[in-house]
C-alpha cells in the first residue's frame, strides 16, 4: 500500500476537523470504563480499603487523620486525590464521586495517548489505527486497574509514555514535567525516567535530573511523613505473594488464618526476599535503559526507547511479588507505542500481551499451585526474552523491514519515507546530540 512516503502533515492538529472521530471513540471508550467499573467502589477493593479512609478524614476536615490514613502513593492521594475529596465533599459526594473525579486525570492523559498514536497511521490509511487508539488507550487493562481501584496507574502510564513522547519531538520542558507527574502518581514510573531522557534528541540530562529529583523529593516525604505504611515504601512486604512472578518457588506455606484473612494464594514471601525486590526492580530498569544505550551507539533509533520502557516495565511485574494484571498496563500501552512509531500496521504485541493477562489472570484465575505460575511465564518469558534480543542486537541490521519506519519530526509522529530506512546501507539514525 502507499505508506507514509512523502506525507508530511499526518499529525493532525488537535482542533482540526479529522481529529473529531479519533477524539470521539477515545471519549467514548473512557466513559464506558469509568461507568462499568465505578457503579459500586464498596468493590474496588483498594480504593475503598486504602485511599478512601484518607479522603473521608479530609471531607471531615481532621488533617491530622488524612496524613496518617495515607496510602503507599501517597502523591497521587494529596495532589488529585485531596482537591478531588475537597471538591466532591462541597457537593455532598461520597466515594463514588470520589472515586471517579479521582479517575479523570488518568483517563484523559490515556485518552490522549491513545489519539495521538494512531495519528500518522490513519492518515496514511491502514486499517489498524482504531486498535492503536484503543490499545494506546490502556485496553481492557485500564478497565482491571479501576476495577482495583487503581486510578493512579492510568495518570502514571500516561504521564511516563507521554513523557517520551514530547521528549522524542524536542520538547524537553514538557516532557521533564510529565516525568515527575508519572512518578508523583506512583513510584514505580521511575523506571520511566531514563527512557525519557534517552528519548530527546537534545537536552535529555535536563529531564533525568527533574526525574531524579522529584523522586528523591517524593520518597523522602513519603517516609518521613504520614502514616506507618510510607516506611515501607522501598521494600515489598511478605503477605502478598502472587503466583504470577519469578519467585514464586521460594514462597512458604501459610497459616489457614492468614489465607482466610489475605485472601492472596497459599504462600507467603520469605523475609529475606522483601529488602531485595525492589532494588531488584529498579536496578534492572536502569541496567536495560544502559545497555540499550551502549549497544546501539550512534545508529540508535530513538523510537526504540518504547521498547526499552515496555522491557522495563515487564521485568519489574515479573520481579514484584505481588504482580496483579493490571500490573501490565504501562507494558500494553509502551508497546502499542512501540509498535506505531516503528510503523506496523497492527499493534501485534499489544494485542497479544493484553489478551495473555486477561487468560493467565483473568479467565484461569488460580492462585494456588504452580499452574498460574507456569502459565504466566510461559508467555512473560519469551517476551522479554524477545524485546532484549530485538533491542539489544547490532542496529546495523535493519529491523522490521515489513513495515515503513516512522520518524518524527516536528510533532509526536511526523515521518520520513519509507524508503529511506529499508537498505541496510542507509540505516536510520538520529542527528548528532547536541
Amino acid at each position: 500500500m502507499p505508506w507514509i512516503a512523502g506525507r508530511r502533515d499526518v499529525l493532525p492538529r488537535i482542533t482540526g476537523r479529522r481529529d473529531a472521530l479519533p477524539w470521539g471513540i477515545a471519549l467514548v471508550f473512557a466513559v464506558a470504563m469509568l461507568s462499568a467499573t465505578s457503579r459500586d467502589v464498596f468493590w474496588n477493593g483498594d480504593f475503598y480499603l486504602e485511599a478512601y479512609p484518607a479522603y473521608d478524614a479530609l471531607m471531615a476536615g481532621d488533617v491530622g487523620r488524612f496524613l496518617d490514613r495515607l496510602p503507599g502513593y501517597s502523591g497521587f492521594t494529596v495532589v488529585v486525590g485531596a482537591p478531588a475529596a475537597l471538591l466532591t465533599g462541597a457537593f455532598g459526594g461520597v466515594e463514588t464521586m470520589v472515586f471517579r473525579v479521582t479517575a479523570l486525570p488518568g483517563l484523559a492523559a490515556l485518552v490522549a495517548i491513545g489519539v495521538a498514536l494512531p495519528g500518522p497511521l490513519r492518515a496514511a490509511g491502514s486499517r489498524g489505527w482504531l486498535l492503536f487508539l484503543v490499545l494506546g488507550a490502556g485496553g481492557g487493562l485500564t478497565y482491571q486497574a479501576l476495577v482495583y481501584g487503581h486510578p493512579e496507574d492510568l495518570l502514571a502510564t500516561g504521564a511516563a509514555v507521554g513523557a517520551i513522547l514530547t521528549a522524542r519531538s524536542g520538547r524537553v520542558s514538557w516532557a521533564s514535567l510529565l516525568i515527575v507527574v508519572a512518578v508523583v502518581a506512583k513510584q514505580w514510573a521511575v523506571l520511566a525516567i531514563l527512557p525519557a531522557a534517552m528519548a530527546a534528541p537534545h537536552k535529555g540530562a535536563r529531564i533525568g535530573i527533574a526525574g531524579v529529583v522529584g523522586s528523591v523529593v517524593l520518597v523522602g516525604l513519603q517516609t518521613q511523613l504520614g502514616g506507618p505504611v510510607h516506611g515501607a515504601i522501598t521494600q515489598t512486604g511478605t503477605t502478598l505473594f502472587h503466583p504470577h512472578q519469578l519467585f514464586w518457588p521460594l514462597g512458604l506455606p501459610a497459616t489457614p488464618v492468614l489465607v482466610d484473612e489475605v485472601v492472596q494464594g497459599a504462600r507467603i514471601g520469605p523475609a529475606w526476599l522483601s529488602p531485595l525486590t525492589r532494588p531488584l526492580i529498579v536496578g534492572s530498569g536502569v541496567a536495560v535503559a544502559l545497555l540499550w544505550w551502549l549497544r546501539s551507539g550512534h545508529r540508535r533509533n530513538r523510537d526504540d526507547v518504547f521498547g526499552v520502557l515496555a522491557l522495563v516495565m515487564l521485568l519489574r511485574c515479573m520481579l514484584d511479588p505481588w504482580d496483579i494484571v493490571y500490573y501490565h498496563l504501562p507494558v500494553v500501552v509502551a508497546l502499542a507505542a512501540w509498535e506505531a512509531r516503528r510503523g506496523r500496521e497492527m499493534p501485534v504485541l499489544a494485542l497479544a500481551v493484553t489478551a495473555a493477562c486477561w487468560l493467565t489472570f483473568i479467565t484461569y484465575d488460580a492462585h494456588t499451585g504452580y499452574g498460574p505460575y507456569l502459565a504466566y511465564l510461559a508467555w512473560a518469558v519469551p517476551l522479554a526474552v524477545g524485546l532484549a534480543i530485538a533491542l539489544l542486537r547490532s542496529p546495523c541490521v535493519p529491523r522490521l523491514t515489513s513495515a515503513p519506519i516512522i520518524r518524527p519530526g516536528a510533532g509526536l509522529g511526523a515521518p520520513v519515507p519509507a524508503s529511506a530506512f529499508v537498505a541496510p546501507a542507509a540505516p536510520a539514525a538520529d542527528p548528532v546530540v547536541a
